[in-house]
C-alpha cells in the first residue's frame, strides 16, 4: 500500500515522501496515528505543497540547531552528587537533570529528548554526553559527575592510586 508521510518517521522518511508499506502496518499504526495518509492523487497534490512549507521551516531549524551546537559543543557539565564510598550515586542522573544543567550554565534550553543517554548515569565519572539537535547536527558535551562528600573523593582517589601500584607492580613482575 502506498501512503505519504505527513511526519518525519526515522524507519521510512521525512515528511512528503511516498512510501510502500505493508497493508496493516498503515491500516492499524501509520494512519490512526496521523504519521501517513493514503497516496491519493489529491493527497499527493496537497503534499506538494506542504512539503515546501516545511523544506523552509526546517531551513530555519537547522540554523537554530547549529547555533546551539556552537555554543553547547565540548562544553564541560560538573554536576556534585551524593554517593556512597565506592563512588555509586544515591539515585541517578538523567537526560532531564543534564538539560537543566545546560539551561544553567548557558541559558540554552535543550529538550531532555534530544539528550541521548543510553542509561541514566548511577556513578562518580567523566562521561561523554552526545546532544542530538536536529536531524544531522549533533553537539558532544563533556560531563564530569564527582561526590559532594570529601571523604569519598578521598577514598575514591586512593583507591586509584592503590590501582595504579598494583599495575605497575604487575608489569615489574612480568
Amino acid at each position: 500500500m502506498k501512503v505519504i508521510l505527513t511526519k518525519d518517521y526515522e524507519k521510512l522518511g521525512n515528511v512528503g515522501d511516498i512510501v510502500n508499506v505493508k497493508d496493516g502496518f498503515a491500516k492499524n499504526f501509520l494512519i490512526p496515528n496521523n504519521i501517513a495518509v493514503l497516496a491519493t492523487p489529491g493527497n499527493i497534490k496537497q503534499m506538494e505543497i506542504v512539503k515546501k512549507s516545511v523544506i523552509k521551516k526546517e531551513a530555519k531549524s537547522i540554523e537554530e540547531a547549529k547555533k546551539i551546537a556552537e555554543i553547547i559543543d565540548g562544553l564541560e557539565l560538573r554536576i556534585k552528587v551524593s554517593s556512597s564510598l565506592e563512588g555509586k550515586l544515591y539515585g541517578s542522573i538523567t537526560n532531564k537533570d543534564i538539560a537543566e544543567k545546560i539551561l544553567d550554565e548557558k541559558k540554552v534550553e535543550i529538550d531532555k529528548k534530544k539528550i541521548e543517554l543510553e542509561d541514566h548515569i548511577k556513578e562518580v565519572g567523566v562521561y561523554e554526553v552526545p546532544i542530538k539537535l536536529f536531524k544531522d547536527v549533533k553537539a558532544i558535551i563533556k560531563l564530569i559527575v564527582e561526590s559532594d562528600d570529601y571523604i569519598a573523593k578521598d577514598l575514591i582517589t586512593a583507591k586509584e592510586e592503590v590501582n595504579k601500584e598494583n599495575e605497575t607492580g604487575k608489569n615489574a613482575d612480568k
